[in-house]
């Protein structure tokens, strides 16, 4: 259900000033409009207030300031050095803390002899509320819930100290300055004299504790470092032990600086002369590899792989001047000329020797790469030996000064361990306090409360603007319709009638207005020419008033010499045994033409339920009934139920001319008569206006809508000449 529909799609203004007139209106007229509940809200929060202020002591603040100081003399400059490693602002804070821990509350209690005194009853509030759970809930299910949220249900009650320490910490309050290092502390109390008691006690227990804990702190590191003096110390006498017995063990003899050096050279020189012959050896297998692959592809190698051979150079020169005197010969004397086959034999045994020589310098090259592997094997081996020795000396050499480091480890923390455990021992008397009170807190004279004139002036605030908002909220709820206007505007459905209230106006002009009203409303919907005939009556919910206003239809149209039947089709309410008070009221209004037993006006009221329907209006004896109603009677006025709780207006679609939808005024949801129009439209029913019932005229003018009914009250003098 949308409680706020109205809040939405409203027509939009011609132009923004306008627009924002009429919000400005709208507010400003729903203020005046509920200026009683603002006045009322206002008065409630303001005697509120006051009552708090009548039962409430105003409260005392005393204040302590806190100085701390991280700088510490330097012995050997005589200037100041800090003694922190951190940020000293964090510091200030983590100090700030502990001045507000539990810790030092419990201290201040104890120290005052606040956790002596007689316990504080439990508030009216928390009694009845622990006596309404106990009547209300078992034993077993309050346990479960302590359980569950996590309190009470212990096994140990809080003591009194505990006790008197919350309440201190609930009255205090610490802040720091980390630029300047201070430290505030403030309590609150109704008694003065009590503040300044509570806020020094609790500046001198920070500082108490601090002293001892820095004392204690001092004895703890001399005697640690006595105990890691000693242990250094004998750790030293054993290494030393060490190192005699591997020297008597081994018989090594440590080599000077110069020997070491020559060792490593000859190492460093056998290492370069390996480097150059394994170069050497890659070059001739490089050579010797190049050299195979020319000769298997049937090309000559380089010059350069073959190490610049003359014999091959001049054979080279020699196949060349035979391959041009052939070619000579081939293109003078022909392919069979002797001459020609002379000197390609001796093309070919040039060919020949120069095969032999190719091969005969790769063979050299062969010769040549074992000489040069055979050259690095035996530089391995060397480099190997003389590795092994300098491995054997450097193993030796290496434990003997791993010992020697260790003990000269062991000497230097000896000498660091007994340093500290002096200077510990020195100071752990003469430990200087970082923080010192630089003001005490005095009495104060007074109050630190607020003025009761601002708490009341704040309070009057609070409750103008909680009662503006309440009428806010309250105006904007969606209570149905409360003028004519608001159905073009948010529906699109022309209003045709606004009928007043008849049952708090039993008689009077609102009877005149009424059956105006109706006048009117019949007259609209029934025009001269083609006048509707078969008229569906709606409603979006029950008790709307459907019958109320066939009935003045009804009679209205006999006033005008029409043949109306009325057929009543709510379902049970004849079963039910329902009257219709309404009948008394239309008679002082509206009165019906003619005898009782010769009215124009004829009623059926339906006896059927809801199960019944579909039997009801597919039944022949019903299509019967229509086709003779309508030859017989001028106008036929159907009320059906509900239209979205019951399907009869679909049943009947095909027989309505149009429809008329009753709503009642401020009462029905906006939400669901559009919900009802939409479906009316789906239905393809031709919805002819909306009646706007049972109206509080008087109620309607304090929203100040501009419609018929205004028009009404603004106008009564007219029915008061005419009645």
């Amino acid at each position: 259900m949308d409680l706020f529909s109205d809040m939405r799609s409203h027509r939009q203004p011609a132009t923004l000033a306008k627009h924002y007139d009429a919000v400005t209106f709208d507010f400003l007229s729903m203020l005046w409009r509920r200026r009683l509940l603002i006045f009322l809200v206002t008065c409630a929060t303001m005697l509120l207030t006051a009552l708090y202020l009548m039962v409430t002591p105003p409260r005392y603040t005393a204040d302590l300031v806190l100085q701390f100081d991280f700088t510490r003399e330097d012995n050997g400059g005589g200037g100041k050095t800090s003694s922190v490693a951190l940020d000293a602002s964090t510091l200030v804070e983590s100090e700030a803390r502990i001045i507000r821990s539990l810790a030092t509350a419990r201290a201040v209690a104890s120290r005052l002899g606040l956790d002596k005194n007689t316990p504080t009853p439990p508030s009216s509030f928390s009694s009845l509320f622990a006596g309404a759970a106990e009547l209300i809930f078992p034993s077993a299910v309050r346990n479960t819930l302590h359980n569950l949220i996590g309190v009470g249900g212990g096994s140990a009650e809080p003591t009194q100290r505990d006790i008197a320490a919350q309440r201190l910490l609930a009255s205090l309050a610490v802040s720091n300055d980390t630029k300047a290092y201070l430290v505030t502390l403030s309590y609150r109390d109704p008694d003065p004299d009590r503040a300044a008691l509570i806020v020094n006690a609790f500046g001198n227990e920070y500082l108490r504790r601090k002293m001892e804990a820095t004392t204690s702190a001092s004895q703890r590191s001399s005697q640690w470092y006595g105990q890691q003096a000693q242990e250094a110390r004998a750790n030293l006498a054993r290494i030393e032990k060490e190192i005699e017995a591997f020297r008597v063990r081994t018989g090594f003899v440590e080599l000077g600086q110069d020997g070491a050096d020559i060792q490593q050279q000859q190492l460093r020189d056998m290492l370069t002369q390996l480097n150059t012959v394994s170069a050497t050896r890659l070059a001739e297998e490089t050579r010797l590899q190049r050299a195979q692959v020319s000769l298997a592809a049937g090309n000559i190698p380089q010059t350069s792989d073959l190490g610049s051979s003359p014999v091959v150079q001049q054979l080279l020169d020699e196949e060349g001047k035979a391959r041009r005197a052939l070619d000579e010969m081939v293109a003078v004397s022909g392919e069979r000329h002797p001459a020609v086959q002379r000197l390609r034999l001796s093309l070919s045994a040039v060919q020949e020797r120069l095969q032999k020589q190719l091969a005969q310098s790769v063979a050299n090259i062969e010769t040549d790469v074992q000489a040069a592997r055979a050259a690095e094997a035996a530089l391995r081996e060397r480099v190997a030996a003389l590795q092994t020795k300098s491995i054997e000396a450097r193993g030796l050499e290496g434990q003997l000064r791993t010992l020697q480091a260790e003990a000269t480890a062991a000497r230097d923390r000896l000498k660091q361990l007994s340093d500290a455990h002096q200077q510990a021992s020195a100071v752990s008397e003469l430990r200087p306090i970082i923080a010192q009170i630089v003001s005490p807190a005095d009495v104060p004279s007074l109050p630190s409360s607020a003025k009761p004139s601002l708490v009341l002036g704040l309070a009057m605030v609070g409750g103008l603007m909680a009662g503006a908002g309440l009428s806010y909220l309250l105006e904007k709820r969606d209570r149905g319709y409360r003028s004519e206007n608001e159905f073009a505007a948010e529906t699109r459905t022309n209003c045709v009638g606004l009928l007043p209230n008849l049952d708090h106006y039993p008689g009077g002009l609102e009877s005149l207005v009424f059956a105006e009203a109706v006048r009117s409303m019949v007259a609209e919907l029934f025009p001269p020419s083609n006048p509707p005939k078969f008229v569906l009556i709606t409603s979006s919910a029950p008790g709307e008033g459907k019958s109320f206003v066939a009935s003045a239809m009804a009679r209205v149209l006999a006033m005008m010499g029409q043949r109306v039947l009325v057929i009543d089709g709510s379902p049970r309410r004849l079963l039910l045994g329902q009257n219709f008070p309404h009948e008394a009221l239309l008679d002082q209004c509206l009165p019906q033409v003619g005898c009782p037993g010769t009215s124009p006006v004829a009623t059926v009221r339906r006896a059927s339920g809801l199960r019944d329907s579909q039997n009801v209006y597919s039944n022949p004896a019903f299509e019967a009934m229509l086709r003779e109603a309508r030859a017989r009677y001028d106008v036929i006025l159907f009320e059906v139920a509900p239209v979205l709780l019951s399907a009869d207006s679909a049943l009947l679609r095909e027989h309505a001319d149009t429809v008329l939808h009753v709503v009642r005024w401020n009462d029905t949801l906006k939400s669901t008569v559009s919900a009802t129009l939409d479906h009316l439209g789906k239905l393809g029913l031709d919805v002819a206006g909306v009646v706007l019932n049972g109206v509080d005229l008087e109620e309607q003018g304090r929203y100040d809508v501009s419609d018929r009914g205004k028009v009404y009250r603004n106008y009564k003098s007219f029915y008061q000449a005419s009645a």
